[in-house]
């Protein structure tokens, strides 16, 4: 991120920007069956992601989803507001995923290190950060949960992310599209976490209350 320029006075983010998708034409070119075939038919993407906009976790890096194979929603600190709350965009692509696209499957994906999760540690400017300030608000069910369970100090962030997960699955489950697919056993929803630093995946386990890796997790 700069706002350095190059001789022609060109912004080097917008270059960069601009050579990628250079680089992006040409992979188009070399592929461009595939590309035609993603834009005539139909989208049957396999997962429903909701994960967080931080920059470093690219959900089809993750997962090596080609594009079309993902269908995803990614805003601050991966929050799944309640179907009762004043938030049309997350409830419109839970409710499409299912009812338009068929996905049966529904994730959603924590990672260490959420800044959205570490928001509600400082004071927000509600003059200059209103907004933001409204969506962390959704955090705080997991702080104070973990604050109550009087976690240890070095445990807390990585608890607190945890509990937030569980907390977005419950409130997945506000959604009359969502409940209704669980009952009848057409739609799986799981959490997970993603370690930055170590490039793995845990996986929640709601029979047992366990977090344990994607590879072992049976899920």
């Amino acid at each position: 991120m700069t706002t350095a320029k190059d001789a022609s006075g060109i912004d080097l983010d917008i270059k960069d920007a601009k050579e990628g998708y250079e680089r992006f034409r040409l992979e188009f070119e070399r592929d461009r069956a595939f590309y035609k075939s993603l834009a005539t038919k139909k989208q049957k993407p396999r997962l429903l992601w909701i994960g967080c906009s931080d920059s470093r976790v690219v959900p089809s890096q993750i997962t090596q989803a080609d594009p079309g194979e993902l269908f995803e929603v990614r805003n601050i600190a991966n929050c799944v507001p309640p179907a009762w709350a004043d938030d049309e965009a997350v409830g419109a692509a839970i409710e499409y995923a299912i009812a338009h696209l068929g996905i049966d499957d529904i994730v959603v994906c924590g990672h260490t290190g959420c800044g959205g999760i570490q928001a509600l540690a400082e004071p927000i400017p509600p003059d200059q950060e209103a907004h933001l300030g409204r969506w962390v608000e959704y955090t705080r069910r997991a702080h104070e949960l973990v604050a109550a369970a009087r976690v240890p100090d070095t445990e807390r962030g990585v608890a607190t992310i945890r509990a937030h997960v569980q907390f977005q699955l419950d409130n997945l489950m506000t959604y009359e599209v969502v409940a209704k697919g669980v009952a009848e056993g057409r739609v799986g929803v799981h959490g997970w976490l993603y370690d930055m630093e170590a490039g793995e995946i845990q996986a929640y386990d709601p029979k047992t209350g366990a977090w344990r890796g994607l590879l072992e997790s049976g899920q």
